[in-house]
Parts: C-alpha cells; structure tokens; sequence
C-alpha cells in the first residue's frame, strides 16, 4: 500500500466482500489492474476501494473516479455515500464530465471560453454541411455523417485538423484531402460558434495539460488516488489522458475486461487493458472470476464460446449458485418464425415460467432485425420498448421510403412531398422550395400542381427546374405500375429509380456506422412488403400498396400509444452491456449475421463477434435462449443459412430439448460444425439470382467494409457491398 496510507481496520469486513474483491480493495502499493469477469461485482468492488479511503482519511476530493456513464457515476456516488457519509467534493465523472469541468475552469489559457456550449451530433452535422456549403463541396452535403465520423475518430486519436491533412497528404489520397479541409473548417466554425463536439472536451483537455505546465502539476498532485471503470473501452485520447493524471502518485486503479471490449468500431483501443503491464511494468494484477448473476450452465456455455478467441486473459468463471436450466438452442425456418416462436416463447415464461415482462430481454445483432420481433409482439399484444433506436417505421431512410410511396397514392400530401423533394439531391434548394411554396400559397393550388407549373416560377434556377422535371418525371413513371405491380416491386422501383438505394449504399461504402445500418433497414422493409403480400394471399385479399399504407400506419399509431413500463425489451447486443435479466434470447444467430461477414472478415473482428456473443450470453441469470433460422431473406429474396459457430462453440445443443407446444420450433440435436466456410475472393465463380454467373475481377477491404466487383457472363460488371450482395459461390 502506499506509505502514507493507514487502512481503516473497522470498514473492511462491513463490506461482504469475497477473497478476491478484498484483495483488490487493499491494494495500493502500484499501479493495479482488475480483470473483472462479467457479474463479478466490479462496481462492488470499485466503491468498497473509494469507502476504504475515505474511512482510511483520504480527502475525498484527493480522489478521481471516471465511469463511462453518467448513471454509473450517479450509481457510484450513491453508494460509496452509503458505506461512509461524507460531504462531497470527490471527482466522480465521465470522461465528456471531467473534461468539461477542467476546461471550464483553466480552458481560457488555451483559447477556451468558460462559457463555451456543447455541440450534440444533430449540431456536428449541421456545421458540417456549413462548412462544406463554404468550401464549394456541394456534392458532399449528404455525406456530413461520414466526414462526423471521420471527424471523430481522428480525435480519438489526438489528430488535430493541421495533424490530419499532414497524414493526408503524406499519403497522398484526394478523399482524406477533402476531409481535411472540411475538418479545418469545421474546427474554424466551432471556434467561431464558442463550441466543443464530444472529442474536443477530451483532446483540448489533453492539450491543456500537456501545453500549461502550472495546470498539468497542480492535477497531477491533486488526484491522489484515480480509478477508472470500463478500461477496456477506453480510446487512445483517454489513455493519455489518464496516463497524464496519474504520472505523479501512480496510484492508479483500473477495472475492465478484455473478453467485453466489442466497440472496437467506435474508436476503443482493447490494447489500453491488454498492455496494462507493458505500461506500468510494477503492476499488480486481481482477477475476478468469481460470478454472482448467472447459474453455472449459463456461465459453462459462456466460458466455452469465448476460450476459442486467442487474444484475451485467461479466466474461468464460477458461481456458487445452481446449475439451472441449459440455455436452449432454437432452430426456426426463418425469421417471420423465429419472431413468432420468441413471442410465443416470452408468453409461455410469462404465464407458467411466472417471469414478468420486463424480466425479459430479446438481443439482435443489427437493428433491421427489431421489424420482425415488434410486429410479432404487437400481435400478440405483447407490451415491448426499443431501447437505443427508433422504432423500425419512425426511422429516416423508412419514412423517406414510406413517403415516396404515399405519393404516388396521394400527390397532394405535402408533407411527404417536402421530405423528398431533394433527397436524393437533385438541385432543389431552400430556397427553390421556398419560392415553390411560395407561388403555391400565391396561386392557392396545391404543392404539387406548382412543381407542376415550375415553369412559370419566377428566379427559379435551371438546375432547379431540372431537378424538378427529374422529381415528377420519377414520380409519373412509378405510378404508371401502380395498378399492374405488386407493392414490393412498387418499393424496388422506386428505391432503383429515384437513386435513393444507391445514395444509401455509397454512403455505405464510407460510413459503416451509420449507412450500414441504413442499407440493411431498407432490406428489411423490403421483406416487410413481401411478407405483407404473403399474408394477404393467405386470407384471400389482393395484396394492394394503399392497404400496406394503411397497416404501417395503423401499427405505428399503436406503438405511440404504447406507454407501459412492464414490457419486454427489444436491443442490440451492443447496447446490452451492464445490464442483466432474468430470461435472454440471443437472436439472429447464423454466420454472416452473427458473426456478421464471417466469410470474409479478419481475426480480429471475428474476435470482437466472439466477445460481443459473450455479452450477450453473460446478461442472462436464469434462462437463456440461442436463436436461428434457417433460411432469411436479403433484399426480398431468401438465402439459406448456417448456424452460427458460437452455438456449436457454446457446447449446449445436445443439452437441449424441444419445449412443451412449440411445434413450429426444431431443436439442435447433433449438428457439427462445417470444416470450412464458404468464401468470395477474387477469382471466385458466384451465381446472382438477376445477373446470373459471373466471377469476382476486384476485392477490396474486409469486415463489414468488404466489396467486390463482378464481371457476369452477360458482360454486365457491377460493384457490391458484399455483406449484403446476394451472391453464392458456385
């Protein structure tokens, strides 16, 4: 322990805490690192060592604790408060929270007003298209969530603008140039604005320190003790700045776990927690293994699935509680019926298994798949919440979507007529739909006719007119089907012919984040229409677009109205991280969805599915149910599928039996995995359900960022985002 440190003896053994915990909660001779296994109470664990040195005399603001949310700070507070009262003053933050405190007081040294205001991304994103609109860059003002990206991640990294456009053009790659100059820019309208994004709140905080001696000595010796949470999810701006802080006292506590490191994509370095020792060579080491959430079969299936990554810290965990119930490995033929037999499975848990509705949880890999698992408990009058997105029809690319269909019903809403006027960008501006407007409320016709009569409009630019002809000409020659196509091959004709599914995938090629997941949405509503299509050939009803319409909007009406707080909850795995319910279903689980891309994606990313699959594993405590199907559509049509190699990795499927009145639903018996995956390189002969043969000439990237260019036989050559191209290796 550190020399002038004299341990409480009477608090200790108040704390209820395992050999383990106590260990850890003692030491303070060096630097220390905890790997806290999933459910091993690190937050426990964390606050007993903040009680310990309070009650041992530690001024409680001589103290730095750095939590990546502001409700495990709350959480923190209330607890440490609990075990010693004190009067406050200890530094209990995020990361954003602690660089806004420091910078508000000594920011002014480096340019920083106190009062400086906080951009959010909607706010990022405005600017940017600001600073694009200035640099002449018009053709990239649908690209603002890339370059906020980029933007982003460039901080992450402590690459100022001028730092950025070095690297840009040592490399000598126009596409980073452009994004140089819109960060410089950006930056130049944020300091303009008396603003910071997110990333500045911690890269001019390190810049503060690093650049004013006086500033960077006196926190250095104020913070005694720091202790950060959630190491593994630091990024390399925080490391420095946690570095810097502790380079005095060195009396620095970390708690985390490599095994649930999964956002990798979203600048978190799993180095930080893995090179630990590297960086403080005196380093001690505890680790938690032992689990106080889940029963010991949950915990085995856990354990088996995440020994296969190579690069990771070995640990087992265990619990003293009852073995449970296997985890159930679910097979359904697709994903209609595996919604259908989660929904049916969340009533049998809530009627005989006596588990309420929100002791339930139903985690998916991507969000297009929430569609399937809303509409099926909407059926069932299941009461549910989407936590972390919008609801699947409140989404942008769907209604942008929606609104082209509506109309081509009715071309007098004019609501949907303004969201795509100029989306995609066809050189209607502001201010020629201004002027529209205006020369309809002048000549009292409805917006449409005006678009009609554009002609006529005065100070109206050609590009504009153009770009209206090219709107109604679009609009006009959908319709033209409107009686004689079904509603999904009304929906792809406009997604072809308006450009909209091209503008996404583009984006798509750039923005993996966010455009991704916006060309998977749109697959998803495709298959919507054509399971829509198929119920209604089912009850004898001609499967009309104005009848999809009116179901869309009748179902969101009823999701507005759905205000219950005991419901089931509808996430990501991703978002599922501290959290923990009685009964998980894990969904989605086939190769290429979960592991997503597994065919073409590196080690490495394949790790960080593996630990996300871990995740979502360790937040169950009593029941935990593995979901696939086999076969599911991509784009309207449907594709069989492998399970996922995490369920033969979990070893539970010959655990498994078929549950009471579930039919529908097969259950792995004995199953081995493939001896190897199937894989599109360059030189691949693949079969395309349009194009027919053809084989891969280019291939470039990896991961979910993998494309490839196809010559077909036809003499057709065409680029795609392999993750979503409906290609089969022949």
């Amino acid at each position: 322990m550190s020399l002038d440190l004299n341990l409480n003896p009477t608090l200790l053994p108040k704390l209820g805490l395992n050999p383990k915990q106590e260990e850890a909660v003692q030491y303070f001779a060096s630097p220390l690192l905890i790997l806290a296994g999933a459910g091993t109470g690190k937050t426990k664990t964390l606050t007993s060592k903040i009680a310990l040195l309070i009650a041992s005399g530690v001024s409680p603001t001589r103290i730095l604790a750095i939590t990546f949310t502001n409700k495990a700070s709350q959480e923190m507070q209330h607890r440490v408060g609990k075990l010693v009262p004190y009067s406050g003053g200890m530094w209990i933050h995020t990361f954003h929270a602690l660089g806004a405190r420091i910078l508000r007081a000594h920011g002014r040294l480096i340019g920083v007003k106190p009062e400086f205001v906080i951009y959010d991304d909607d706010d990022q994103k405005k600017l940017i298209n600001l600073a694009m609109e200035e640099l002449g860059f018009e053709a990239e003002k649908n690209k603002a969530s890339m370059y906020l990206s980029i933007i982003s991640r460039a901080k992450d990294d402590l690459l100022d603008a001028q730092s950025y456009l070095i690297n840009a053009q040592a490399v000598n790659d126009p596409s980073r140039l452009k994004a140089a100059q819109i960060y410089h820019r950006y930056k130049k309208k944020l300091t303009e604005a008396g603003a910071l994004d997110f990333g500045d709140l911690i890269v001019k905080t390190v810049e503060l320190l690093k650049e004013k001696d006086e500033i960077r000595e006196y926190f250095q010796e104020n913070f005694q003790y720091i202790l950060v949470d959630e190491y593994q999810d630091t990024n390399h701006a925080q490391y420095v700045l946690v570095k810097t802080l502790s380079a005095k006292h060195r009396n620095l506590t970390v708690v985390g776990d490599p095994d649930q490191s999964v956002y990798g994509w979203r600048g978190a370095d799993i180095r930080n927690i893995m090179e630990f020792e590297k960086d403080f060579p005196d380093a001690n080491t505890v680790v938690l293994e032992q689990n106080y959430r889940s029963t010991a079969r949950i915990l085995h299936a856990a354990n088996e699935v995440i020994k296969h990554n190579r690069n990771r810290r070995p640990k087992n965990l265990w619990t003293k509680a009852e073995h449970g119930d296997p985890p159930e490995v679910m097979e359904h033929h697709n994903e209609t019926d595996e919604a259908r037999g989660v929904a049916e499975a969340i009533r049998d848990l809530t009627g005989r298994g006596g588990l309420g509705y929100n002791d339930i949880a139903v985690f998916y890999r991507t969000n297009a798949q929430s569609r399937s698992f809303e509409e099926a408990c909407r059926t069932r009058r299941i009461p549910y919440r989407l936590i972390g997105s919008m609801r699947f029809y409140e989404r942008k690319e769907i209604k942008d979507t929606l609104a082209y269909l509506k109309l081509l019903i009715n071309p007098g809403d004019t609501v949907s007529l303004l969201r795509v006027l100029n989306v995609p960008a066809r050189g209607i501006g502001k201010t020629a739909q201004d002027r529209v407007m205006s020369f309809s409320r002048q000549k009292e016709m409805p917006l449409y006719d005006a678009l009609l009569s554009a002609e006529q409009i005065p100070d109206i630019t050609s590009t504009a007119r153009r770009g209206i002809k090219e709107f109604l000409d679009l609009l006009e020659g959908v319709k033209s089907d409107l009686f004689s196509a079904t509603p999904s091959g009304m929906l792809e004709k406009v997604l072809t012919n308006s450009g909209y599914w091209k503008m996404v995938e583009d984006e798509a090629e750039k923005d993996p984040q966010e455009s991704l997941a916006r060309l998977g949405n749109l697959q998803e509503l495709v298959n919507a229409v054509k399971e829509f299509e198929e119920r209604s050939a089912k009850d004898g009803q001609a499967p009309t677009l104005h009848k999809y319409l009116e179901d869309v909007m009748l179902a969101s009406q009823l999701d507005a109205m759905n205000t219950d707080t005991h419901a089931v909850t509808l996430m990501t795995v991703h978002l599922a991280k501290g959290l923990e319910f009685p009964a998980v279903f894990l969904t989605g689980l086939e190769e290429n969805l979960f592991p997503i891309n597994a065919a073409n994606s590196s080690e490495e990313d394949l790790e960080e599915e593996r630990r996300l699959a871990y995740v979502g594993m360790t937040r169950a405590r009593e029941k935990l149910f593995l979901t696939w199907a086999n076969t599911r559509r991509v784009y309207g049509t449907t594709y069989p599928n492998l399970a996922s190699r995490f369920i033969f990795e979990s070893k539970v499927a010959k655990e498994t039996a078929p549950r009471h009145g579930e039919e529908d639903v097969q259950v792995i018996a004995s199953y081995t995995p493939p001896a190897s995956m199937p894989r599109v390189g360059k030189g691949r002969k693949v079969m395309h359900p349009i194009h027919g043969p053809g084989r891969v000439v280019d291939m470039i990237g990896s991961g979910e960022l993998a494309k490839v260019t196809v010559v077909f036989d036809s003499g057709v050559r065409q680029t795609f985002m392999l993750k979503y191209a409906p290609l089969q290796p022949i």
